[in-house]
């Protein structure tokens, strides 16, 4: 673009510019005004016009750019435009412009005007804010807590730590996913999207809580996760924040399982069946729903263990456990109540029925023969069942009525099933 401007009214102009204005011939400064000079330490535009050649205020190495840029645009192989290059004050200090080049006529001649400002201050903006993102990241990627962003559980950063608790190989394998949903337990699904909502509508600050993940193989991941809203990009999303605590899960699985589970046969212990007893009890008469109570003895137990030692009684109790678990129902809880005694819980389950599951788990166990060096051993069960009824007003009396059926069991036989009067 070749523009007329007289001297005097290209001087007003730039004098008044807020950008640094200098025009030259092959580098030789025809006028350069204030701003220009002060860019590069310089009193006034006069000093400029002074130097032997304005490549002097450019770094060496893009001396030949700027050489070659400046003849194809006079020489019109190439458009006026926008470039930007690092230059040199005059006490030796690099900084960054941008240069907007245009051709006018000087003089009666054609001269290259460039207008100038200083990128210096946002290169190095931009320099600390990267440096900052790529400590940020560091931190990130290093931390041994798993670090989600999420909208609506799409995936927007993770890393690597969250990445790897989930089985995957690296982070962008994750944040190729369209949900995280289908890492978290279908049974957490509810709560976490009603938890993802809560947040979102600000009625919450951050949710902590414990949650069953499912990882790319299939297996099992337990985390601890805390979760909060955060600006991304000017939106609200959430930020989690992840603990693989799957071998403490493990753990305490287990020290439950210890502490409610009889260790020989499996089965519930006195103590867990008394507190699950006391709650079902309240819920059926609460519910006037029917409930029913087996107890439950072997038979001739103790000739047993002295006839063939106590590890052949130890099988018997397992197999009896083991028999039990395949004649019960899934709602059904049988306990070890102390020795060779066992309790059965029976929830929504009236007399008859009740009778009918004893009766059948009572046959079931006359049937078993169990092998031992000197043969096979025979054992059975009998059995007292009781319900709960209007006169029934507490555990110990349902415990009580079972236990009297039973020794009638007993005292007509064995090998049977008694039904409390």
């Amino acid at each position: 673009m070749l523009v007329n401007l007289s001297p005097a009214i290209n001087e007003q102009l730039f004098i008044k510019s807020h950008y640094g204005v200098v025009i030259h011939r092959d580098f030789k400064a025809l006028y350069a005004d204030d701003n220009y000079a002060r860019y590069f330490g310089y009193q006034s535009g006069q000093d400029i016009v002074s130097l032997t050649s304005l490549l002097q205020l450019i770094a060496p190495h893009e001396h030949e750019s700027a050489i070659q840029a400046y003849r194809a645009v006079m020489s019109g192989k190439q458009q006026p435009g926008v470039s930007s290059y690092k230059n040199i004050d005059k006490n030796g200090n690099e900084f960054i412009v941008l240069t907007v080049d245009h051709v006018i006529e000087w003089q009666g001649e054609k001269a290259m005007q460039i207008t100038i400002i200083d990128l210096s201050p946002h290169v190095e903006t931009h320099r600390k804010l990267q440096a900052s993102e790529e400590r940020y990241r560091e931190l990130v990627d290093g931390s041994i807590q798993g670090i989600l962003v999420h909208k609506n559980f799409k995936p927007l950063f993770c890393n690597h730590a969250y990445a790897q608790m989930f089985g995957f190989e690296d982070d962008q394998a994750l944040m190729n996913i369209n949900s995280i949903l289908p890492l978290i337990s279908s049974i957490y699904h509810h709560q976490a999207q009603q938890d993802n909502q809560a947040l979102l509508a600000g009625k919450k600050d951050a949710i902590k809580t414990e949650s069953k993940g499912v990882r790319a193989d299939g297996s099992t991941v337990w985390l601890s996760v805390l979760s909060r809203p955060v600006q991304w990009n000017g939106e609200r999303v959430i930020q989690v924040t992840a603990m693989d605590i799957t071998e403490q899960q493990l753990l305490r699985q287990q020290l439950e399982h210890r502490a409610n589970y009889d260790g020989l046969t499996n089965l519930l212990n006195r103590r867990a069946l008394s507190e699950l007893l006391e709650k079902q009890f309240a819920y059926h008469q609460i519910h006037s729903a029917p409930l029913c109570c087996v107890l439950i003895d072997l038979d001739n137990f103790k000739a047993i263990n002295d006839q063939y030692g106590h590890h052949i009684g130890d099988k018997i109790l397992k197999l009896f456990a083991a028999t039990s678990k395949k004649n019960i129902r899934e709602s059904d809880y049988i306990c070890r109540w102390g020795g060779e005694e066992f309790v059965l819980i029976l929830p929504n389950t009236d007399i008859e029925r009740a009778a009918f599951i004893a009766e059948r788990l009572c046959d079931a166990i006359a049937k078993l023969r169990l092998p031992t060096g000197n043969g096979y051993v025979n054992f059975s069960a009998s059995m007292g069942v009781s319900s709960l009824s209007d006169n029934t007003s507490n555990v110990d009396l349902l415990l009580s009525k079972a236990d009297n059926a039973l020794y009638q069991a007993k005292h007509l036989g064995k090998n049977r099933v008694v039904i409390a009067s």
